[in-house]
C-alpha cells in the first residue's frame, strides 16, 4: 500500500508552530460551555463538499476534492498526479490506487475518519479534549483517544468569528503531522447520493462476475 501519509491525513488545520511563534498562541483550560458550543457546531454540520490541499511534515503535498455526508459517507478525490481516491460507507473505508492496481478496505471504525463521520460527534467519553488553543481567529481543538491518547492526535480548527469548521491534523505515533486546510467549504448543501457509491474500477472486478 502506498504511504499511510494520504490515508491518514485526508481521512480525518493547525499551522506548525516555530518557537518565534510560540508566545503568540493562547492555551486555554478546557471550558466546559465552550467544548459544549464547539461540539454542537460540529454536530450541525451534516454535508460538506470542499477542495483541500494537505501537507504533512515529511514533506508530501497533494490537493484533492473531499466529500462527506454525516453519518458515515465520504469521498475523497485527489487530483493528479495523485493517482489515489477514497471512499467511505459507514462500515468500511476503501483506498483505491489507481497506479499500483490496489484496493484496500478497512473497518471505518479504526480510522481518524470515523470520528467525524459519527452520526453524533462526541467530545467527551471515548474522546479526550487534551486543550484548546486560539490564533489569528482561530480555534484549534486537541483531541485524544482516551484510552490510547499516545497513539496519536486529531487537532481540529475552526474559525471563531463565526465557527466553521476549516480543516484537521493527524498526528500519528511518530510525531509526523498531516494538515487538511478546506478550500472553499460549501456546508450543508444537497450532495448527491451516487456520489459516495464505490464502482470498482474493471482490473478489480473478480473475472467471474
Amino acid at each position: 500500500m502506498r504511504s499511510w501519509f494520504f490515508l491518514m491525513g485526508a481521512v480525518l488545520a493547525a499551522w506548525a508552530v516555530t518557537p518565534s511563534q510560540a508566545q503568540k498562541i493562547q492555551a486555554q483550560t478546557v471550558d466546559p460551555a465552550e467544548i459544549a458550543r464547539l461540539e454542537n457546531y460540529l454536530n450541525s454540520v451534516r454535508t460538506l463538499r470542499s477542495g483541500f490541499v494537505q501537507t504533512s511534515t515529511n514533506g508530501g503535498v497533494a490537493e484533492g476534492t473531499l466529500y462527506l455526508q454525516r453519518p458515515g459517507n465520504m469521498r475523497i478525490d485527489y487530483r493528479p498526479p495523485t493517482p489515489l481516491q477514497i471512499f467511505a460507507d459507514g462500515t468500511w473505508l476503501t483506498y483505491v490506487d489507481q497506479e499500483l492496481k490496489e484496493v484496500n478496505r478497512l473497518p471505518l471504525s479504526a480510522t481518524p475518519a470515523g470520528f467525524l463521520l459519527q452520526d453524533k460527534i462526541s467530545l467527551s467519553g471515548d474522546v479526550t479534549v487534551k486543550r484548546l488553543t486560539r490564533r489569528r481567529g482561530t480555534i484549534n481543538l486537541h483531541l485524544a483517544q482516551t484510552d490510547e491518547s499516545d497513539l496519536g492526535r486529531l487537532i481540529v480548527t475552526l474559525t471563531e468569528a463565526p465557527v466553521s469548521l476549516r480543516g484537521w491534523t493527524v498526528i500519528d505515533g511518530q510525531g509526523i503531522e498531516t494538515t487538511v486546510t478546506l478550500i472553499g467549504p460549501d456546508i450543508n448543501k444537497q450532495i448527491a447520493r451516487r456520489t459516495f457509491v464505490f464502482d470498482a474500477p474493471d482490473w478489480a472486478r473478480d473475472p467471474q462476475e
